[in-house]
């Protein structure tokens, strides 16, 4: 077995203040000086220390007079990120990820009808919506095109958030950012050639979306649920197409 290194043991310490709300968020830690007496290690051991715990996000270095380590929430991108990565060097396909984010969504979703509250739903409700308004005032540009994308990753980051299961929303918000910045390369890619992806699914999109709020709103959890699976289902080709970047010219 491999011994950890004193900084990998000091940053483990540390990771578990952290966690467990000993050093809250916005909180700095003691000064570097301080530390290096009482955990009985150099100076060069704790900041090694300093950027594993930078790295997962769970501090952040402020420079200056009154800098130091500021203890930070973790970020979940950060996870989601290495997930990306770790995805990419699997070779794992684009279909395998939208059929593992479409089974974690539609059991999201079976709890959401069960569990959402009168503030969950209002939220949903005011998402529909505000895609419904960027529809009608037109989606002709890659700039128009990406607001709407990113209404519907807001959609699906609040059925994981409001659905009541914290390792299921983690997992679902997961998978959400990873294929979000498959789309981010896509758009950047629709306006350096002054293109936009074929946008006339949009209606039918929202009008699933307004389905599910309605099965939610009447706490018809099985139907809902099918009804989710079913839409994800439906829209494997056209993700594929968006995030390959198949595209109408203007």
């Amino acid at each position: 077995m491999r011994v950890p290194r004193a900084s990998e043991r000091i940053a483990d310490r540390l990771r578990g203040l952290i966690v467990r709300g000993e050093i809250p968020p916005g909180d700095m830690l003691p000064p570097e000086k301080r530390m290096v007496e009482d955990l009985g290690v150099s100076r060069p051991t704790l900041r090694e220390a300093f950027r594993i715990l930078e790295s997962e996000g769970l501090i952040t270095v402020l420079t200056g007079a009154h800098g130091g380590p500021q203890v930070r929430l973790p970020d979940l991108s950060v996870a989601s990120r290495h997930i990306g990565l770790y995805l990419q060097t699997r070779g794992t396909t684009l279909a395998d990820l939208l059929e593992a984010r479409a089974e974690f969504s539609a059991i999201c979703v079976r709890l959401l009808a069960d569990r959402c509250t009168p503030e969950g739903l209002e939220e949903l409700t005011t998402c529909v919506q505000d895609q419904s308004r960027v529809w009608e005032a037109g989606v002709d540009t890659a700039a128009d095109f990406a607001c709407w994308v990113s209404l519907t990753r807001v959609f699906h980051n609040l059925i994981a958030v409001h659905c009541g299961n914290k390792t299921l929303e983690t997992q679902s918000r997961s998978l959400t950012d990873v294929l979000g910045a498959h789309r981010a390369m896509s758009i950047r890619r629709l306006a350096d050639r002054d293109a936009v992806a074929d946008t006339a699914y949009i209606p039918s999109v929202i009008e699933d979306y307004a389905k599910l709020v309605r099965l939610v709103e009447a706490g018809n959890a099985v139907v809902a649920e099918k009804h989710w699976r079913e839409h994800l289902y439906g829209l494997f080709n056209l993700e594929r197409a968006i995030l390959t970047g198949s595209v109408s010219h203007v």
